[in-house]
Protein backbone atom coordinates (compact mmCIF):
# COMPACT_ATOMS: atom_id res chain seq x y z
CA UNK A 1 0.00 0.00 0.00
CA UNK A 2 3.17 2.11 0.97
CA UNK A 3 4.51 1.33 -3.16
CA UNK A 4 0.92 2.64 -4.26
CA UNK A 5 1.19 5.63 -2.38
CA UNK A 6 4.53 6.69 -3.32
CA UNK A 7 4.07 6.31 -7.16
CA UNK A 8 0.75 8.27 -7.24
CA UNK A 9 2.39 11.51 -5.57
CA UNK A 10 5.75 10.91 -7.90
CA UNK A 11 2.47 10.79 -10.73
CA UNK A 12 0.68 13.88 -9.30
CA UNK A 13 4.35 15.58 -8.67
CA UNK A 14 5.51 14.95 -12.07
CA UNK A 15 1.42 15.77 -13.67
CA UNK A 16 2.24 19.18 -11.76
CA UNK A 17 5.49 19.90 -13.32
CA UNK A 18 4.39 19.21 -16.42
CA UNK A 19 1.83 21.28 -16.30
CA UNK A 20 3.98 24.55 -14.71
CA UNK A 21 6.15 24.42 -17.87
CA UNK A 22 3.29 24.30 -20.15
CA UNK A 23 2.80 28.03 -18.52
CA UNK A 24 6.03 29.31 -18.23
CA UNK A 25 7.11 27.85 -22.18
CA UNK A 26 8.52 30.15 -24.00
CA UNK A 27 6.40 32.06 -27.45
CA UNK A 28 6.71 30.42 -30.93
CA UNK A 29 9.10 32.70 -32.68
CA UNK A 30 7.67 31.29 -35.93
CA UNK A 31 4.35 32.31 -35.12
CA UNK A 32 3.68 36.15 -36.06
CA UNK A 33 2.66 38.88 -33.70
CA UNK A 34 -1.01 40.03 -34.04
CA UNK A 35 0.34 43.28 -35.05
CA UNK A 36 3.23 42.01 -37.80
CA UNK A 37 0.27 42.92 -40.47
CA UNK A 38 0.03 46.76 -39.76
CA UNK A 39 3.82 47.16 -38.93
CA UNK A 40 4.22 45.75 -42.84
CA UNK A 41 1.47 47.76 -44.13
CA UNK A 42 3.40 51.21 -42.12
CA UNK A 43 6.42 50.44 -43.50
CA UNK A 44 5.90 49.82 -47.07
CA UNK A 45 3.92 53.15 -46.86
CA UNK A 46 6.52 54.76 -45.11
CA UNK A 47 9.64 54.02 -47.75
CA UNK A 48 6.69 55.25 -50.25
CA UNK A 49 6.05 58.56 -48.62
CA UNK A 50 9.56 59.37 -47.23
CA UNK A 51 11.67 57.59 -50.22
CA UNK A 52 14.17 56.02 -47.66
CA UNK A 53 14.74 52.94 -46.63
CA UNK A 54 13.28 51.64 -43.20
CA UNK A 55 16.36 50.15 -41.35
CA UNK A 56 14.26 49.50 -38.25
CA UNK A 57 10.85 49.49 -36.63
CA UNK A 58 9.49 48.97 -32.26
CA UNK A 59 5.57 48.56 -31.93
CA UNK A 60 4.99 50.62 -29.36
CA UNK A 61 1.26 49.87 -28.71
CA UNK A 62 -2.33 49.19 -29.65
CA UNK A 63 -5.25 51.43 -28.75
CA UNK A 64 -9.33 49.86 -28.96
CA UNK A 65 -11.06 53.04 -30.23
CA UNK A 66 -14.22 50.99 -30.41
CA UNK A 67 -15.17 47.52 -30.23
CA UNK A 68 -14.70 47.70 -33.99
CA UNK A 69 -11.68 49.88 -34.62
CA UNK A 70 -7.82 49.94 -33.35
CA UNK A 71 -5.01 51.67 -33.91
CA UNK A 72 -1.27 50.79 -33.78
CA UNK A 73 0.96 52.58 -33.69
CA UNK A 74 4.54 52.13 -34.57
CA UNK A 75 8.10 53.89 -34.50
CA UNK A 76 10.09 53.60 -37.97
CA UNK A 77 13.98 54.29 -37.91
CA UNK A 78 15.26 55.13 -41.30
CA UNK A 79 17.59 57.54 -42.89
CA UNK A 80 16.98 60.73 -45.17
CA UNK A 81 19.49 62.23 -47.19
CA UNK A 82 22.47 59.87 -45.05
CA UNK A 83 20.92 61.23 -41.63
CA UNK A 84 19.20 59.12 -39.04
CA UNK A 85 15.24 60.15 -38.48
CA UNK A 86 12.57 58.46 -37.39
CA UNK A 87 8.63 59.17 -37.63
CA UNK A 88 5.85 57.49 -35.99
CA UNK A 89 3.00 55.72 -37.90
CA UNK A 90 -0.26 54.89 -36.45
CA UNK A 91 -2.31 52.44 -38.27
CA UNK A 92 -6.18 52.69 -37.78
CA UNK A 93 -8.26 49.56 -39.12
CA UNK A 94 -11.51 47.68 -38.22
CA UNK A 95 -10.51 44.51 -36.00
CA UNK A 96 -13.73 42.71 -37.61
CA UNK A 97 -13.15 43.10 -40.84
CA UNK A 98 -9.34 43.68 -40.97
CA UNK A 99 -9.44 46.39 -43.13
CA UNK A 100 -7.02 49.60 -43.30
CA UNK A 101 -8.57 52.94 -42.62
CA UNK A 102 -5.71 55.39 -42.19
CA UNK A 103 -1.97 55.35 -41.55
CA UNK A 104 -0.52 58.83 -40.11
CA UNK A 105 3.01 59.59 -39.95
CA UNK A 106 4.40 62.20 -37.56
CA UNK A 107 8.06 63.17 -37.21
CA UNK A 108 9.79 62.47 -34.11
CA UNK A 109 13.43 61.98 -32.64
CA UNK A 110 15.48 58.98 -33.63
Amino acid sequence: MKWMSAVFVKSVALSLALSLSLLVAEPDPSVDPPYAKWGLIAVKEAQKKYNSEITDYLHIGRINLSPTEAEETFKLLLSRQGMPAAVLATVRFNTVTERLISIKFRDTQP
